[in-house]
């Protein structure tokens, strides 16, 4: 499998596996969704706690 790494949108920072992340994104148009972490990285913006708290 491919490994799909997600960034922080505002620090840039990896985020880690089992991390708690907060996501703006739109609803997805299509009904199932396989790809959870490749639909992620391409149709929302992903943001790590510490980054979420400023904001």
């Amino acid at each position: 499998m491919f490994k799909r790494t997600l960034y922080c949108s505002t620090c840039n920072r990896e985020v880690k596996p089992g991390e708690e992340i907060y996501v703006e994104m739109k609803v997805p148009q299509y009904v199932g969704m396989v790809e959870i972490k490749a639909y992620l990285k391409n149709e929302s913006q992903i943001y790590c706690t510490d980054c979420s708290k400023r904001n």
